[in-house]
């Protein structure tokens, strides 16, 4: 499974223009790309997240409720994104576009448009010295570009609503969502 996972990230970050025709004929439902693509990379960020901490974190060491908890919370914050993420697509698509975007379409847009997001919470999970990659985030813009294309059929003149609201979104939501739920555990920090 990770093999698969693995090519799909590398098809879509060398041949975005490639990748989404490709998605769109794969035709996936909402589940199996939660199943098949970001569960597994929330998980993979959750349980580095969790030994990041459990090792590299300053003395005294959490308690193993506590790492776990942070693992949730890093989980969490990710999942909860690309719900309200398909939430903010459908509604820039109605309002804008006049277009509903159906389930499928939604999923594989924030899915797949979500691979930067993923692979930096990774990134940051095992190194948060690296939030300096954080500017990786500016290519979900060109991902998105290409996917209102292949997804919407939305013309050239029409994307750039599409492609910065999208990815104002998509670098905001998931750590304001992540900022919150931290929030929320504040004897934990």
């Amino acid at each position: 499974m990770y093999k698969e996972i693995i090519k799909k990230i590398i098809l879509l970050l060398a041949k975005p223009e490639v990748a989404w025709p490709q998605f769109m004929r794969e035709g996936f439902t909402n589940k199996q790309i939660l199943k098949q693509f970001c569960y597994p990379l929330m998980g993979v960020a959750s349980v580095l997240k969790i030994i990041q901490e459990a090792i590299f974190h300053r003395h005294p060491a959490y308690p193993i409720h506590v790492l776990i908890v942070h693992g949730l919370v890093y989980f969490g914050s990710l999942l909860a994104s690309f719900y309200l993420l398909q939430y903010i697509l459908k509604i820039l698509m109605q309002k804008r576009y006049n277009i509903t975007p159906t389930k499928e379409q939604s999923s594989i847009v924030i899915g797949y448009g979500l691979v930067i997001v993923f692979l930096l919470f990774v990134a940051t999970a095992v190194m948060p010295s690296f939030f300096f990659l954080w500017i990786f985030y500016l290519y979900t813009a060109f991902l998105l570009w290409v996917a209102a294309e292949s997804v919407f059929n939305l013309k050239v003149e029409e994307r750039g609503v599409f492609v910065i609201g999208m990815t104002f979104f998509m670098m905001i939501v998931p750590v304001v969502v992540y900022g919150v739920l931290r929030g929320m555990t504040p004897n934990l920090q």
